[in-house]
């Protein structure tokens, strides 16, 4: 099992197909199919149901997900510590990012970067994106990764990353748990949990079905994924939520695709818009802008 393999099995995972996760590497579609073949080959199971639209998970490759993330970021900060020295003199960058690191492969990025800058440690913030906002106004912190909201603040800058499908979550014996796809239409009687509605994630799914004029009931809110899933699971309601952030989770749900090109999760980098910024800010910031390759949802 080589490190390229579980990048690219990382990929598909995310994105859910095959086409958009050779797009994102930047490799043929029929490379990247390969070299998950060749994985699933090795570890003795197959890590993708595979339809003609979507590539979705087995239990094989949930239990994969963690570990590869898990794996990928110890690599990285073994490769920082060897390559970085004793005794230079340290200085801190503060970085903010909503729960789950956003969906990014952040670990591997703040790896990246102290390989780059041995003297530059990095104090990471998690929080919801208003508080980030706040925390970059007031110098608290020089960048943070967030989601796009419906309507940016004026005093940050928000630059898109990446965007992935948002998903719907049931139990496992769900009426539509074996769906391959459902529309919006055919929830309109089924009972919700759901984020805060301060939240992107909410905010995008609530104006989803205002557009397509179906009503909807949202019984519970939280703002943990992990713990709305598990709400999920234990019946009290769907979910529409961000791929990579559902199926980093393994809790045991069902994952559906929906048929609306406007249900959309969009990870940004906030920045304050005309305030300076540390030389450390600045390669952070070089090196996300290098690595920023948007994905459709598709």
């Amino acid at each position: 099992m080589e490190t390229r393999q579980l990048r690219h099995f990382l990929a598909v995972a995310d994105v859910g197909t095959f086409t958009a996760a050779a797009e994102q590497l930047r490799i043929s579609q029929p490379g990247l199919s390969s070299s998950i073949r060749i994985l699933e080959h090795q570890l003795g199971a197959e890590l993708f149901v595979r339809s003609r639209r979507r590539a979705e998970l087995t239990d094989a490759g949930r239990e994969l997900y963690a570990g590869a993330r898990r794996a990928l970021a110890t690599l990285e900060a073994v490769e920082t510590q060897i390559r970085g020295g004793p005794g230079v003199t340290k200085s801190t960058l503060y970085v903010g990012s909503i729960p789950s690191f956003a969906g990014l492969d952040l670990a591997a990025l703040i790896s990246r970067f102290t390989a780059q800058n041995p003297d530059v440690d990095v104090a990471v913030t998690v929080g919801m994106p208003l508080q980030l906002f706040a925390d970059l106004v007031d110098n608290r912190l020089e960048l943070a990764f967030v989601t796009m909201p419906l309507e940016p603040p004026h005093n940050v800058k928000l630059t898109p990353l990446a965007t992935y499908p948002m998903v719907l979550a049931c139990p496992l014996g769900h009426r539509l748990a074996g769906r391959d796809s459902v529309e919006l239409r055919a929830l309109a009687d089924e009972t919700f949990v759901d984020f805060d509605p301060a939240l992107a994630a909410r905010q995008v799914t609530d104006h989803a079905f205002v557009t397509a004029r179906i009503p909807r009931n949202v019984r519970v809110t939280c703002n943990e994924i992990g713990s709305l899933l598990e709400l999920v699971a234990h019946g009290l309601g769907l979910a529409i939520v961000p791929r990579p952030l559902a199926i980093a989770t393994r809790v045991p749900i069902a994952l559906v695709p929906i048929d609306n090109a406007s249900l959309v999760w969009t990870v940004a980098a906030a920045t304050r818009p005309n305030g300076t910024v540390s030389d450390a800010g600045q390669g952070m910031w070089n090196l996300i802008a290098g690595n920023a390759k948007p994905v459709s949802a598709g």
